[in-house]
């Protein structure tokens, strides 16, 4: 069974020029978890979601008085509204996680769903050859591909 069977295409696709801002109004409209991005030709750039913004609303880079800034990351819960502010004029593309999980729309559905358990969703099946999306696997959509599977086979 492969990757294609197990997505699907209710996504929604931004371009990175959009602003942070616009992106999660346009998420709250929609209730999406997530959008991916695209460039113009619709290749896929990456992905943003309420779990990007977190990290970056809510993990800060610690700053020495000399200006000095460490790698280590602290929690910051204090200022969060002043940075979300901050962060709304903010290109999506500054923020999308450039590294999104793919897989092709051939690969084994197995597959996918084990980058799911491993990694959370979402997982995004991609044309190889243009980069384009082609749809995503959530987990909900791999459990309606199972109770599918279950069902055509004549599972009592």
């Amino acid at each position: 069974m492969p990757c294609h069977s197990a997505m699907t295409d209710a996504f929604i696709t931004v371009p990175a020029a959009m602003t942070v801002e616009e992106v999660l109004d346009l998420m709250v409209k929609k209730k999406a978890d997530f959008v991916a991005v695209a460039d113009g030709q619709g290749a896929l750039e990456g992905y943003f979601s309420h779990r990007v913004l977190l990290r970056n609303l809510l993990l800060v880079p610690v700053s020495m008085t000399d200006g000095l800034q460490l790698d280590i990351k602290i929690n910051a819960a204090p200022g969060v509204a002043k940075r979300l502010k901050k962060i709304g004029t903010v290109p999506v593309g500054d923020l999308m996680e450039r590294k999104p999980r793919i897989v092709g729309p051939d690969t084994p559905t197995w597959e996918g769903i084990g980058q799911i358990l491993t990694h959370g969703e979402p997982v995004l099946v991609v044309d190889p050859a243009t980069r384009k999306l082609l749809g995503i696997i959530t987990e909900s959509s791999a459990v309606a591909e199972l109770q599918r599977l279950k069902n055509s086979e004549g599972a009592p």
